[in-house]
């Protein structure tokens, strides 16, 4: 009875040291969904949902970062086409930032998983993106804490020249200023196409030094490009000579492909533990060192994974595992409460933290970026975020980070009818964005007028204090003149189109930008109900049939501004 009872301990040790494990995939999936066939002798693999749905099969991962994701019906199909197919419902999307060409995805179990935040690091050529996700801890109700992962996803910029590297060294050097007001004590995944070629490219130097440095969780530093020693983790690239989706060839010989951690990950400081062994270039068995992945055979992979990498991506996927364990120290059960900021650049914001346990009276130190105060509740606060420790009279000691956040500036658009006759038929249109809707509108030299829109408006300038939902104001002072034209309507750096022009059935709309959203309003400012069809994201076919005779606005915004023609309904 003895012996059973030591084992019974022993094993019970053992479950409860590890919690969950994570499997954690980044991959660059080549031009997806459309591929690209502008690069001579090239062939566009069809079905890569299907392809893509082999490797994600196998992989079966909790957290799958991708870039190369062209159009949000690519973030659809590798969702629904691949990680959800065969029934599966528990992955999900984080909303996707569809600003310009090529961009980052990410998808996670939410089995395991919830995204609390996104947010965008802005860098060129293209952004880097940021996701916040904690895991499903079963007590959290009783424990008031969960454990928290952050995984940068980023496409840095390609090729071998000065320029080149001096540009992913400004792209690392803007994340790195970004992680410097970021909380230290976090688990942070850096993951992505990296594209360098060697430890000592200054944008990777970037990453691994300095106050946040991350680890490459093998520690193989080195000049990976066209290096033999390297081969097992070389990413790019699968192919020798077929030309796929505009992808690289020459075979696998570049590390450009990796995930780093932050220590924390390394020494499992924060319930957050690498699992020894786990990291791969999943599909490379170290004997294709500039060759196709597909020529021979594969030693560690299946046959049918390894040809659907080679068909999917001129890349590999790379994978790592971490072990996770739940908090089992409800600490003093902290419970945060905040009130964000009013309005953009305002300091109105307040943080307050409240200790469900321990032992009363309980000190509050608030960190320098709140003025090192000493209250419950922290004042005065602009975005931000805003960590502090708690103490009770028995000295238990707990910490917490809240963030503030901010509402965009209100902006504004005018379109201004002039009046041409002298005899006060102008108008003035206001499109408003930012702040929190809705908005009111004071004209005051028509102080009947509480719209968005006057007309019968003589020659002038006219002073207007629109006011948000959160009591935030902005005074213009829009000029109503005599010369035909109306400011914002046309912008000749988008070529904006309207056609037929005047139009009764179907009007089309197209630009050589993508169009971000659309909408009709009647010259009054009223929103219409029109259905549209998307054709391309940059051209929209507009059903306007139920609209009456008159004169509307059809409204675009690209590139986050508002623009937009008028049009005639006959």
């Amino acid at each position: 009875m003895k012996y059973i009872f030591i084992l019974f301990i022993a094993l019970s040790s053992f479950v409860s040291a590890q919690d969950e494990t994570l499997s954690i995939i980044s991959y660059n999936l080549l031009n997806f969904p459309d591929g690209r066939n502008d690069c001579g002798n090239n062939t566009v693999v069809p079905n890569r949902a299907d392809t893509l749905k082999k490797i994600t099969d196998y992989l079966q991962p909790d957290i799958f970062v991708a870039c190369e994701v062209q159009t949000q019906a690519g973030v659809d199909a590798v969702l629904n086409d691949a990680l959800n197919a065969n029934g599966n419902t528990n992955y999900i999307a984080a909303n996707f930032n569809g600003n310009g060409y090529l961009h980052n995805a990410m998808f996670y179990n939410s089995n395991k998983l919830t995204l609390k935040s996104q947010h965008v690091v802005q860098s060129s050529p293209r952004e880097i993106d940021h996701y916040v996700l904690y895991l499903n801890d079963p007590s959290l109700a009783v424990f008031f804490d969960t454990t928290f992962i952050e995984v940068y996803m980023m496409h840095l910029k390609a090729g071998n020249s000065n320029s080149s590297e001096a540009q992913r060294d400004a792209q690392t050097q803007i994340l790195m200023n970004y992680m410097a007001n970021r909380p230290t004590d976090r688990n942070v995944f850096f993951c992505g196409d990296m594209n360098v070629y060697s430890s000592n490219d200054d944008g990777y130097q970037n990453m691994i030094s300095g106050s946040f440095a991350m680890k490459d969780p093998i520690n193989t530093p080195g000049n990976w490009n066209n290096s033999g020693t390297y081969a097992i983790h070389h990413t790019q690239s699968t192919r020798t000579s077929a030309n796929f989706d505009c992808g690289s060839k020459g075979g696998m010989d570049d590390r450009f492909d990796q995930i780093l951690v932050s220590q924390n990950v390394m020494n499992n400081n924060d319930n957050v533990q690498y699992q020894t062994g786990s990291y791969r270039a999943v599909g490379n068995d170290g004997n294709h060192y500039n060759s196709s992945l597909i020529s021979g055979s594969n030693s560690m992979y299946p046959t049918s994974v390894v040809r659907a990498l080679y068909y999917m991506s001129d890349h590999l996927p790379v994978e790592l595992k971490v072990d996770v364990t739940y908090p089992t120290s409800n600490g003093l059960a902290l419970v945060p409460s905040q009130n964000n900021v009013s309005c953009n650049a305002g300091n109105d914001g307040t943080a307050t933290i409240t200790p469900n346990l321990g032992q009363a009276p309980y000190t509050f130190q608030w960190d320098a970026n709140a003025n090192n105060q000493t209250t419950q509740t922290a004042s005065n606060l602009s975005v931000g975020t805003y960590c502090v420790t708690v103490t009770d009279a028995l000295g238990e000691v707990d910490d917490y980070c809240i963030n503030i956040t901010e509402p965009d500036p209100m902006v504004y658009n005018t379109f201004i009818s002039p009046d041409n006759s002298g005899n006060c038929e102008g108008s003035i249109q206001l499109l408003v964005d930012g702040g929190v809707g809705p908005y009111t509108f004071e004209w005051t030299d028509i102080p009947s007028n509480t719209s968005s829109a006057a007309t019968d408006l003589c020659k002038g300038i006219y002073e207007i204090t629109i006011t948000d939902a959160n009591g935030c104001e902005l005074v213009i002072n829009p000029e109503v003149g005599g010369i035909v034209g109306l400011t914002s309507e046309f912008n000749e750096n988008y070529k904006l189109k309207l056609f037929p022009n005047p139009a009764s059935e179907k009007l089309t709309v197209n630009t050589d930008k993508v169009i971000q959203a659309i909408k009709v309003l009647a010259i009054t400012g009223r929103e219409m109900n029109v259905n549209y069809l998307k054709v391309k994201d940059n051209l929209y076919k507009l059903n306007i049939s139920n609209l009456k005779t008159g004169t509307y606005l059809v409204m675009m915004k690209i590139e986050g501004v508002w623009m937009g023609n008028r049009f005639v309904v006959p």
